[in-house]
């Protein structure tokens, strides 16, 4: 991690016998190790579905022999891949579950059936485990196997210090050896005088420390977000009309979305011109008058050429509701021009949000060479909002970005980067790299109703100054 910090950094060709080409090659060689785990591995998207599928298969053929039934490990802490997954199982029967475990349609190979656990290959290659233990033991093994080692390690070393070992079976005093069982996972935190650690939270990096002082916050909720600014329609790549994407943000709950169809430069996306997107406003009025409880807004993402210059004119810009920036191309340019690309654009007086700002695709491509730390100070500056772009294969900003832009003030917005309906689904996967970023409904502008949002637009600013 130290060497490709350095590397990105442009460090390492200050020592001796490296140079630029030298931190490219181990850039590269890093990239490709990368390509190759992540390709062995599936993405939250695709899993978190997958799992639920799972236990609805289980629920209807198990009935009241389930007293509880989760998912568990990497998949409950809501990582961006999942390597396989963890199931568990709270009954009193555990043959009669395992059984029908191993009867699922979707499973391809059996590879192990025991008395109280079953593993097997699913037909889109996962593996999935699935443990079996009696209820009075669920919240232990629940907190056991949602992990991570490096929480776990933190919570048996409180316990120790407590007089007491803890393991996935429950407590047990040190001397004496008496069990203490904990039926709900909120027992085991308690027990401890913790306040209860989020799932999301549970990777190691601080948690324990704050919830001993209780001061961990209240993390997002998806019933928190009010409104989603980046979707996309036929008037673009999108596969669904405005009006169509409208009525399928109002069945979500939602008060208002932004279209945000792309702009000219994009032309693989039949990105729109001045004159298309004139057009399109006429339709975005009308629908508006038939709406009395949703408001649709009139957005772009506009694209940020490699000079960092936009590939739509202010005048344009200027009468839009609001402007997302993105970079579509030319992700490969060096740190310093990168950096100086985005930074030109986040001054732009009419980019109010930087969208998918690293450009990654999990599994694909790696982030680009940016500066994060002068975006994220750029980005305060300027009043820019940056985005957690919920689409399963970017989640951009990811966790770790998120939490830094939080600290250093920036203000977060969740999108679903929808090209469809269900695409809105990704408003769930930004809320999960929200909640691993510990951020708050205070910390996300979209949970507002859309005149308090209005109001904190770059371009709303710059009014008041003129």
């Amino acid at each position: 991690a130290k060497l490709e910090k350095a590397a990105r950094a442009g460090k390492l060709r200050a020592v001796k016998g490296f140079g630029a080409r030298s931190e490219e090659k181990i850039l590269a060689g890093i990239d490709a190790a990368r390509r190759k785990k992540s390709s062995t591995r599936v993405l939250l998207g695709a899993a978190y579905p997958f799992a639920q599928e799972i236990v609805r298969a289980l629920k209807d053929a198990c009935g009241a022999a389930i007293a509880n039934i989760e998912p568990a490990g990497s998949l409950r802490r809501m990582k961006p891949t999942i390597g396989d997954l963890d199931i568990l199982v709270a009954s009193n029967e555990p043959k009669k579950i395992l059984a029908e475990f191993v009867a699922l349609p979707m499973v391809q190979q059996v590879n192990e059936k025991g008395t109280t656990k079953a593993s097997i290959v699913a037909h889109n290659g996962l593996q999935v485990d699935l443990r079996v233990l009696e209820p009075a033991r669920w919240g232990s093994a629940l907190q056991y196997f949602t992990g991570s080692k490096e929480h776990n390690v933190e919570v048996r070393q409180i316990a120790l210090a407590q007089g007491l070992s803890l393991s996935e079976w429950g407590f047990k005093t040190v001397k004496g050896e008496k069990e203490i069982l904990t039926p709900r996972e909120e027992d085991v935190y308690a027990k401890l005088n913790l306040q209860f650690v989020p799932p999301e939270l549970r990777e190691g990096i601080g948690e324990i420390a704050r919830a001993q002082k209780k001061t961990l916050p209240r993390l997002i909720e998806l019933k928190d977000l009010k409104g989603d600014l980046q979707t996309h329609s036929t008037w673009s790549d999108g596969s669904f009309s405005i009006e169509q994407m409208a009525n399928a943000a109002r069945t979500r709950g939602l008060k208002y979305i932004g279209v945000t169809d792309h702009s000219q430069g994009l032309g693989i996306a039949r990105g729109l011109t001045p004159e298309r997107i004139m057009q399109q406003w006429k339709e975005i009025d009308a629908l508006n008058k038939k709406f009395k409880d949703f408001k649709i807004l009139k957005g772009i993402e506009v694209e940020i050429r490699a000079d960092g210059s936009l590939d739509m004119p202010d005048e344009i810009l200027a009468q839009l509701d609001f402007c997302l920036a993105s970079t579509h191309s030319t992700l490969k340019q060096p740190r310093e021009k990168i950096t100086a690309r985005v930074v030109r654009a986040l001054q732009n007086p009419y980019v109010d949000i930087f969208a998918h700002p690293t450009g990654r695709l999990i599994g694909e491509r790696e982030e680009s060479a940016l500066d994060l730390e002068k975006v994220f100070q750029v980005a305060k500056e300027t009043g820019t909002i940056l985005e957690i772009d919920g689409a399963p294969e970017r989640l951009d900003l990811d966790d770790a970005h998120a939490r830094r832009a939080r600290e250093i003030g920036v203000s977060i917005i969740i999108d679903s980067d929808a090209h469809s309906p269900d695409g809105m689904h990704g408003l769930f996967y930004g809320v999960a790299m929200a909640r691993r970023a510990g951020l708050s409904r205070g910390d996300v502008v979209n949970t507002l109703e859309w005149e308090e949002l209005k109001a904190k637009m770059k371009r709303q600013k710059e009014k008041v100054k003129c």
